[in-house]
């Protein structure tokens, strides 16, 4: 099998990658207010603990496949690391897709930059219908899906501030009605 010090190697780059990159990119406030729009990313408390995690199964992965080389235990050290590796590896690419979403609000028009893809552009004055959908986030929200033109444009995830969103969309006309608590 492989050397074990080259399976420590992604158990320790991984996570300070995504530390310097948390550390010394841009300042990541989950609401930035521009002159001429706003911004909504994922609040930043949640991307540093997937960093915190990430960082915590590493040295824990490398102290267990010490401690199975030093007394021989079953499993080896290098399987110890691979199982290690996978998760840091899945929580790095979770955390690069999660970082990269942002909802850009104009005076007209609304820029998603999605999980995956390329940027949604939405004018406001096409939106047929705004609805609900999926279970609540941490945030308190549901996502929200704008349907323009007959289809759903996109989903805006319930991971960022929805209510600001929608008070700069005002477009409350196309959200659905509520009879007696139960939506019509």
């Amino acid at each position: 099998m492989a050397h074990p010090f080259l399976l420590v190697i992604p158990a320790v780059a991984l996570p300070a990658l995504a530390l310097f990159v948390e550390r010394a990119g841009r300042v990541r406030i989950s609401e930035r207010h521009h002159s001429h729009h706003d911004t909504y990313v994922v609040p930043v408390s949640f991307t540093r603990s997937l960093v915190i995690a990430m960082a915590f199964m590493g040295c824990l992965g490398i102290v267990l496949a010490v401690a199975c080389a030093m007394v021989e235990f079953f499993p080896t050290p290098d399987d110890v690391l691979v199982f290690f590796d996978s998760f840091i590896a899945t929580a790095f690419l979770m955390w690069w897709v999660i970082r990269r979403y942002k909802v850009s609000v104009f005076s007209d028009h609304l820029v998603v930059t999605p999980f995956f893809g390329s940027h949604v552009l939405v004018l406001y004055d096409e939106i047929d219908v705004l609805e609900w959908a999926g279970t609540r986030k941490g945030s308190g929200y549901r996502d929200l899906v704008i349907w323009a033109g007959g289809h759903g444009t996109v989903r805006i995830s319930g991971m960022v501030d929805v209510e600001q969103i929608l008070m700069a969309i005002d477009r409350f006309d196309a959200l659905p009605r509520v009879k007696g608590g139960i939506l019509s």
